[in-house]
């Protein structure tokens, strides 16, 4: 794999991260999980997203190589 192939896959791989924190966030708000619970959940939440943003922004001030058209 290339570094704009490894880039990708590690940004999917963090996005499927933080929406899984959102996920499991919603399901334990729905099942009454005490606020507590609630809270720490969502702060992993902010910080799969946090690390979704940095990501993103570190690699697309690199943007991948443009193709000539045939």
């Amino acid at each position: 794999m290339d570094t704009y192939t490894d880039s990708i896959t590690e940004l999917e791989r963090l996005e499927r991260r933080m929406e899984k924190k959102w996920y499991d966030l919603a399901m334990a708000e729905q099942r009454n999980q005490p606020v507590h619970a609630l809270e720490r959940m969502y702060d992993a939440y902010l910080k799969a997203l946090d690390d979704f943003i940095q990501y993103q922004r570190t690699h697309s001030a690199h943007p991948a190589p443009r193709r000539k058209a045939s």
